[in-house]
Order: structure tokens, then sequence, then C-alpha cells
């Protein structure tokens, strides 16, 4: 039994070598057909009958190839490849209205046979072409060093023309370079790619049927140093009575100048001439812009661009306050140890002039008051008494005062000598307390406008 499944088995392979061998064999004799394919590029003829007429196309879904079927023997099939194929589209044959073009295909082999193509038509879409001209412009990219600021910029060529589909050239809002700046402290030079941006100055990818007639330009960049420049006011004029000029406000105290070393080591301030700021009969706050480009040295620039800088002269109205002043805080300059001085009252009235702010800080003991003394002998004379009121404050007017002397009495406490008895000033005190020192005075304070 086993001996009979040992034989059969021989006779199933035997078998199956026997068939492979009948149908080589009958293959080979026969030769049959068989169908194929192959992915053929595709070629565009004729563009210049669009270009002459001033229009571009392009093919819809970008197509690039064509699937060719075809029909070769068996034997043969292992030797087609694609380029014994040519596929192309004339742009001659395109029918307008849709665009739809036929596709054809050229056989190189003679082997092959029953050629198609998928698919056979392909729709061009056309456009007019658009030329513009565009200036370039010079971007950076980075930092200067601390220190430093780009300064202007020369790039050559100036501008260029792109060429392409309206609906591309349209996209284009700027044609430019972009500068790496990298901490420079340098002018910069060399060669930058040109590049399309849109309105927001993203970059644009355009497609091939975008030409530039430039595709590079050379730059070159100044370096400029960077220095702060205090301003310097000057103001002329009067104001009008009654008011004083209390100060000046600018918007901008220093700004930044850009220039080479060499010329900014020259400056140290921007200095605004008087006849800017002139007060002449102002009675309130006067208003002034500047333009800083006016008073900068040659071949020194602003940082920035807004060169116009707000000015206020400050003008305020001056008050009259009338105070009350006790005569005890009168001190009396020149008083002799042989009389006894006495004031006809006990307190003055003085009126004075200046800010509202400046009044309200105003004390008795700012006054300063004194009166002289020292040619006075027994009897009755009026005083005139002296301030020390400063550039701040105007005395108006003030009541008139008489100072009454009489000789001390042999029982008369008589105060120790002290300086101002040989030369300085002296302080007594009588039945009305006096005091007296010496010092500068003034009847009146300066009045200031």
């Amino acid at each position: 039994m086993g001996k009979k499944l040992t034989n059969n088995l021989k006779l199933k392979i035997l078998s199956v070598f026997l068939a492979f061998f009948v149908w080589l064999a009958v293959t080979n004799i026969s030769n049959p057909d068989v169908t194929a394919t192959k992915e053929v590029p595709l070629e565009v003829l004729n563009e210049d009958v669009l270009s002459t007429n001033g229009k571009t196309y392009e093919l819809i879904d970008n197509r690039t190839t064509v699937t060719v079927a075809y029909k070769v023997r068996t034997l043969d099939a292992g030797s087609i490849s694609a380029s014994d194929f040519r596929a192309y589209i004339d742009l001659a044959d395109m029918y307008e209205p849709t665009g739809a073009v036929p596709v054809k295909v050229d056989v190189k082999n003679n082997k092959v046979d029953a050629v198609t193509a998928k698919p056979m038509v392909i729709r061009v879409t056309t456009e007019d072409v658009q030329q513009k001209k565009f200036d370039l412009t010079a971007y950076t990219e980075g930092k200067t060093e601390s220190g430093y600021r780009e300064g202007t910029v020369n790039i050559v060529p100036t501008s260029i023309y792109v060429s392409g589909p309206e609906s591309q050239v349209g996209r284009i809002s700027t044609v430019g370079i972009t500068i790496r700046l990298d901490g420079a402290n340098s002018d910069l030079s060399g060669t930058a790619q040109i590049q399309c941006f849109d309105a927001n100055r993203n970059k644009i990818t355009l497609d091939d049927r975008v030409t530039l007639s430039r595709s590079e330009a050379d730059y070159t960049l100044s370096i400029l140093k960077v220095k702060t420049l205090g301003l310097n006011f000057e103001t002329e004029g009067r104001v009008a009575d009654g008011y004083r000029f209390t100060g000046i406000e600018s918007n901008v105290n220093s700004v930044d100048v850009v220039g080479l070393k060499s010329d900014l080591a020259e400056i140290n301030a921007i200095n605004i001439p008087k006849s800017e700021l002139n007060m002449d009969g102002a009675s309130a706050d006067k208003e002034v812009i500047i333009d800083l480009n006016k008073y900068l040295p040659e071949n020194v620039e602003l940082a920035d661009s807004n060169s116009k800088i707000h000015v206020t002269l400050k003008v305020e109205p001056l008050e009259t306050r009338t105070i009350e002043l006790k005569t005890s805080k009168i001190r009396q300059v020149g008083a002799s140890s042989r009389y006894s001085y006495q004031y006809d009252r006990d307190a003055i009235r003085l009126s004075i002039k200046g800010l509202q702010e400046d009044l309200d800080q105003l004390t008795d003991d700012d006054l300063e008051a004194e009166v002289d003394v020292s040619d006075m002998g027994p009897g009755t004379h009026p005083g005139t008494v002296t301030f020390e009121l400063g550039a701040a404050y105007e005395l108006v007017s003030q009541d008139d005062l008489q100072i009454i002397v009489h000789d001390r009495e042999p029982g008369d406490t008589v105060p120790a000598p002290t300086q101002e008895e040989t030369g300085s000033s002296t302080r007594e005190t009588t039945a009305a307390e006096s005091s007296s020192g010496a010092s500068n005075h003034t009847t009146a304070a300066e009045t200031s406008h």
C-alpha cells in the first residue's frame, strides 16, 4: 500500500512539470497579444500661440503625465518602456470655448499596437499676461549692536519688472530684498535674493509662470552710531501784567540721533533758540510745535521719524494777599542801649503779590521783617519796615509804622552788651517787645515776569 502511494506522488509531480512545459511550448508557438500601460510625460507644443497674443496658460489639475495603454506580443512585453511613447498636446488645437486640447501619442517602438491615452483630452485655462514695474524695497531682520542703528540703504538696481498671469502679479504688493543685521556695528554690503511680498509683508510663493527681470540685487546699508541728546530751551519776552512765567513743559526732553561717530562727538545737546519761545503779552499757557530737524547739525539725523515736539510755556495769574504781621515779629536794627523803643500799634498789614501756591506756603518768619532805628533819638519817628521776600513775591503795600523812642531811666534794666552794640545787630526788650538784628534788606521783593 505504501509503495503504491509513493508511486502516485511521483506521477503527480511529473504531471505538473509536463503541463508547464506544454504551456510554455504553446505560448512560444502562439505568442498572443497582451494589454499593458505606461505613465508617459506630457509635453505641451506651440506655447507661442498664446504668448504672442499676450496670454499664458495652465493645465487644469496641473497634470504632467498621461496613462498610455497599448497591446504588445507576450514575448515583447518586457522590452517596452515609457520612452517608447511621446505624449503631447498642441495648443494650436485648443478649442477656445472650453479650453479642451486632445492628447496625441507618437509610438517609437513598432512592437506595440492599439495605443490610447487616458485622459484623451486635457483642459487648459488661459489668462492675460501682465508686466509691472516695482521699485525695490529693503527690509531688515534682526538687530544691530546696542548703540547702533541702520541708516540709509542703496539698492542696485532700484527697480525690476515682474511678468506673469494677472492673478499672480496682482497678489504682489512690494518687491524687495531682506538684509540681516545680526549685531552689526559697521556698514553692510552684499547681494540678496529678490523676493515678492504681499500687503502684510509676507513672502509670496509664485508659480513658474511668473518671471522677474532680475533675481538678485546688490545693496549697501550704512550702520550709524546712536547718541542721546538733551534739549535746551531759551525764552524771550514778558508775559502780560498780573501774570508770571513759571517754566517750560515739553513732551520730549531728550532725543536719540544717529550719525557718524566723528559728527556725534561734537554735539551734546540740541539748543532751541529763544525766537521759537516768545511769551510777549501771554496771559495763559502758550503751546508751540517745534521741528527739531531745523536745529540738527549737518550729517546728523533723528533716530525717530517724528521730528516735531510740543512745548508749553507755563503762565499763571498772580494773586494779591493781605497779611497781618505782629510788630513783635519786627526786628530792630541798630538799637542803642541808652534808649527804649516802642511801636505805635500791635500789628501792621501788608499786601503781597505772588502765585497762589507760593502764597499758601508763606509764613511770618519767611518775611524776615526789620526796621532800622540806628539814627533815631528820643521822640516819635516814622519807621520803614523792610522784608526779605525773595523773587517769588512782590510787596504791593504796607501800613505806616511809628516808633516811639525814650531815654532809659536810671532804674531801667539794661541788657548786657552784645555784638550788635559793637557793630552787629542788638535785640532789646522794652515795655513793648522789640528786637533788632543786622541784615541786608529790601523794601519790596523783585517782581518776576
